[in-house]
């Protein structure tokens, strides 16, 4: 089963309203050095890396622009709503597209470095998913490296009681842990996802009162605001496991290969993996095919 697909208007909106809360989000669901360090290290996976790569990142972020991008390399970013690119991109506005992942506005093999950083979340698992792959697998030239961030569930699944019991104890670290947290305890198929709305509910119904949960927990209150771009929201969060997503591209761009999966040491680390994969055979890579746990942290660098 799988959920509808919103109406774009509404979804545009969601990103719109996102954009005025951009300053106030933090990791995990923005990169942390960690995090850059790994993008960093992808530049590298290509198969000729010493030439000037031509890079695209799928969304406006911030960290990602900054990034140590090798001397020469001409940055893209392409991203769904106008009001993101304008409010939050810090490039020139020149660098930054407007268009939709699924159906990338760009000619069929011209990136060498495609680089997302949470994205296959906002996507709808598997139909979007797949057209996701699909679009990495046109723009992308052979040799090429795509590096998602993806966020999954834990290994062991919490319930949303147990999450909202730690927030009202003061035991999660920010908004931006809870919001991952309860996310993922929501959803009870990857397929189905979890609507941001409903996260906003739970959160309303354990504590009412956003100032008293700002004391509760320590937070201020400008950061702890930042939720209400949930209220009401029918958009949907999708969170695959880094195996259901590495099966897809098996499937449908079986010319892709797993370099690298790479899991983050800080707080909620495990469910932030970052998977590097290149376009075309390589005898020294791992084929992006379904596997277990234990193998995919073996590849952690």
């Amino acid at each position: 089963m799988s959920a509808a697909v919103l109406p774009l208007d509404e979804r545009l909106l969601h990103w719109a309203e996102l954009g005025r809360h951009w300053a106030r989000l933090g990791a995990p669901l923005r990169p942390s050095q960690q995090d850059l360090d790994s993008y960093v290290a992808a530049i590298g996976c290509r198969s000729d890396p010493s030439t000037t790569p031509r890079a695209l990142i799928l969304g406006v972020t911030v960290e990602l622009c900054h990034l140590s991008w090798p001397s020469g390399t001409h940055l893209l970013a392409l991203d769904r709503t106008e009001a993101m690119i304008q409010g939050v991109w810090p490039g020139e506005r020149s660098q930054a597209i407007c268009g939709e992942w699924l159906t990338m506005p760009l000619q069929r093999q011209s990136r060498d470095v495609v680089f997302c950083d949470g994205g296959v979340t906002c996507v709808p698992y598997p139909e979007g998913t797949r057209r996701l792959i699909d679009s990495l697998d046109h723009v992308l030239v052979p040799g090429g490296i795509c590096a998602l961030r993806l966020y999954v569930p834990p290994s062991t699944r919490e319930s949303a009681a147990a999450v909202l019991e730690d927030l009202l104890a003061g035991r999660i670290g920010s908004l931006n842990l809870l919001k991952l947290r309860l996310g993922m305890a929501l959803q009870t198929d990857p397929h189905v996802g979890v609507e941001l709305g409903t996260i906003w509910n739970k959160i309303h119904a354990a504590a009412p009162s956003l100032s008293d949960l700002a004391l509760r927990t320590g937070w201020g209150l400008d950061h702890l605001s930042a939720i209400t771009s949930y209220r009401d929201s029918a958009v949907r969060y999708y969170f695959p496991t880094a195996e259901q997503v590495l099966a897809l591209f098996a499937e449908h761009a079986p010319a892709f290969t797993l370099q690298q999966c790479r899991r983050p040491s800080y707080t909620l680390g495990e469910c932030c993996p970052m998977i590097i994969l290149r376009k075309s055979s390589d005898s020294g890579s791992r084929p992006a095919t379904p596997q277990g746990p234990s193998k995919i942290n073996s590849q952690v660098r």
